[in-house]
């Protein structure tokens, strides 16, 4: 019988858990979507590489990025076979296939990040959670964030008023697109490789996404102004297939679990950091004026009061009555 896989042994600054030398050798496979120098591409090497060394070399992670392997939604169904082991995205990206996430869409639900976090990872909320996913087929490991979504345009905004009739590029998810549109937006759904040129040609006059990645895509050479609107905490969902993880020994479970909560934490360190710095690169080097939310009287209660009620009766349609109580409970919103 193998060690208790909770012993772990101590080697220099290295860690070591006991029972690893008898963990079989195995590579298993990670996907996520964007570029090689995206968060999620932050997070998989995080991941392999403590994977990697906890380990001892017996798992080794092969990872695929930019869609080599096909989009999340493609993918989805090979994790559940196997063929693909490990999914770093977030929740809108999911919600066809584990509905329950829907609860991740209702908009304008926290203030700030910490009040995000402390919600999210409730354990009794990440228990509830957690089942669904279990009930598609999957297995969640982690979940870490990259602050929140904002909104970047070339049209000011002074108040509510302001996004009515305002083009505005959103991902392909029905429930984005629907509380956009309640604020009186042109919801616009398109790939993200096209919001660039979109926005240059005026097909679009704004679209959201964290402060890093208005940087990262360069979209400051075609928006006069970012916000804060924190319409949606940009969180970053972890996880595997019951296919992988129940075929997985004990403790190549526990090194794969460890891996994945050091990880989230080391992303959502590097978030807090690095989206202040990518505003202030924003601001400050690139000429994009600054919306401050928070500094318009009543707009943040204004979009919240347009938007709740209508977010909160697309997720009932979805879940679970309970399951929407437990997020709704969490958040400290009254159901």
């Amino acid at each position: 019988m193998v060690a208790v896989m909770l012993s772990i042994i101590f080697c220099g600054t290295a860690v070591r858990y006991a029972g690893a030398a008898e963990i079989k050798s195995r590579t298993m496979v990670f996907h996520y979507a964007g570029p090689l120098d995206c968060t999620n591409a932050r997070f998989a090497n995080s991941f392999k590489e403590l994977v990697e060394r906890k380990s001892g070399g017996k798992l080794k992670i092969d990872i695929y990025g930019q869609n080599i392997l096909g989009t999340d939604i493609d993918c989805l169904s090979t994790m559940k076979v196997g063929k693909v082991d490990f999914m770093v995205t977030v929740p809108a990206m999911v919600v066809n296939v584990i509905p329950a996430l829907a609860v991740y869409d209702i908009p304008f639900t926290f203030d700030n990040v910490k009040s995000a976090r402390t919600a999210l990872s409730d354990p009794q909320w990440l228990s509830v959670i957690g089942k669904e996913y279990e009930k598609a087929g999957y297995h969640l490991l982690a979940t870490s964030d990259s602050n929140f979504r904002v909104i970047s345009t070339n049209k000011e905004i002074k108040g509510i008023d302001d996004f009515k009739g305002m083009k505005l590029r959103t991902m392909e998810n029905k429930n984005h697109i629907a509380f956009f549109n309640a604020l009186g937006v042109k919801a616009t759904p398109l790939n993200a490789s096209e919001v660039y040129l979109a926005l240059q040609q005026g097909m679009l006059q704004g679209q959201e996404n964290p402060y890093s990645q208005i940087y990262d895509k360069k979209l400051y050479e075609v928006q006069k102004y970012v916000t804060n609107s924190n319409h949606i905490f940009h969180n970053i969902i972890f996880f595997t297939g019951q296919a992988t993880w129940k075929s997985l020994q004990p403790e190549a479970q526990k090194i794969i679990w460890d891996a994945a909560q050091e990880t989230a934490k080391k992303i959502s360190d590097y978030s807090d950091k690095s989206e202040g710095e990518f505003l202030n690169k924003l601001v400050k080097e690139r000429g994009v004026k600054f919306i401050d939310f928070d500094k318009i009287p009543g707009l943040r209660e204004e979009l919240r009061k347009a938007t709740l009620k209508g977010a909160k009766d697309r997720a009932a349609k979805q879940v679970d009555p309970k399951l929407l109580a437990a997020y709704l409970k969490a958040c400290g919103i009254k159901d």
